[in-house]
C-alpha cells in the first residue's frame, strides 16, 4: 500500500547452524494487514546469519526486532544489537522467552488463524530461494506429528503474537462518565 506503515518489525527464531534454521520474517503492518516482503531462512553458522539478519532489517527499515530468547541465544540478540549500533542504525532489539506453559506446536496452532487472515506473502513466482524455502517449511508443518524443522512457522507465530499483542494494548477514547 501507499503511505507510511503503522510499524515495521521482525520476529526472529535464532539458531547457531548445524541443521537448525534462523527464521525471521520482515513484517510491514498497515492496520490489520501484515505484509511479508522479505525473510531470513538460513541454517548457516551465526557469523553468516547475524549479518544477514542485520542487512535485511536495514534494507526494509525495520524499527523493532524481537528475538526468541533461550539460555543459548542471549548472545545472538546482543550481537545483532551491537551490529546495528556499529552501523549507526536505530532499532529496538528485544528478547522474549518462548512460553513455558504451552508447547511450540500449540503456540503455532493458536496463532495460525492470525497468520492466515492477516499475513500477506509474496507470490510464488516473486520469491527468492530463501523465501521459497521458508514457505515450504511453513506448509510442511503438522500440528500432530514430528516436525523436522518448525523454525519458519515458529517465527510467524512469534510475529502473529506481536500483532495480537498490539491489539490487546489498543487505546480507546471515550466520553467521561462523570
Amino acid at each position: 500500500p501507499d503511505g507510511i506503515p503503522d510499524r515495521v518489525f521482525r520476529a526472529v527464531d535464532p539458531a547457531f547452524g548445524g541443521g537448525d534454521y534462523v527464521a525471521g520474517p520482515v513484517c510491514v503492518q498497515y492496520g490489520t494487514d501484515v505484509y511479508v516482503p522479505a525473510v531470513v531462512y538460513d541454517n548457516s553458522e551465526k557469523n553468516i546469519t547475524q549479518p544477514e539478519v542485520v542487512s535485511i532489517a536495514m534494507a526494509n527499515h525495520v524499527t523493532m526486532l524481537c528475538i526468541e530468547a533461550t539460555k543459548m541465544t542471549a548472545s545472538y540478540a546482543e550481537a545483532i544489537s551491537k551490529m546495528l549500533k556499529d552501523k549507526n542504525y536505530r532499532a529496538t532489539v528485544s528478547t522474549k522467552p518462548a512460553p513455558t506453559n504451552i508447547g511450540k506446536e500449540q503456540k503455532i496452532y493458536e496463532m495460525a488463524p492470525v497468520i492466515r487472515s492477516q499475513f500477506i506473502f509474496l507470490n510464488a513466482n516473486c520469491r527468492p530461494k530463501a523465501y521459497q524455502d521458508f514457505m515450504t517449511n511453513v506448509f510442511a508443518f503438522k500440528v500432530n506429528g514430528k516436525n523436522k524443522h518448525d523454525d519458519a512457522p515458529d517465527s510467524l507465530a512469534q510475529a502473529a503474537d506481536k500483532v495480537s499483542e498490539a491489539d490487546r494494548h489498543a487505546i480507546e477514547v471515550f466520553k467521561r462518565l462523570f
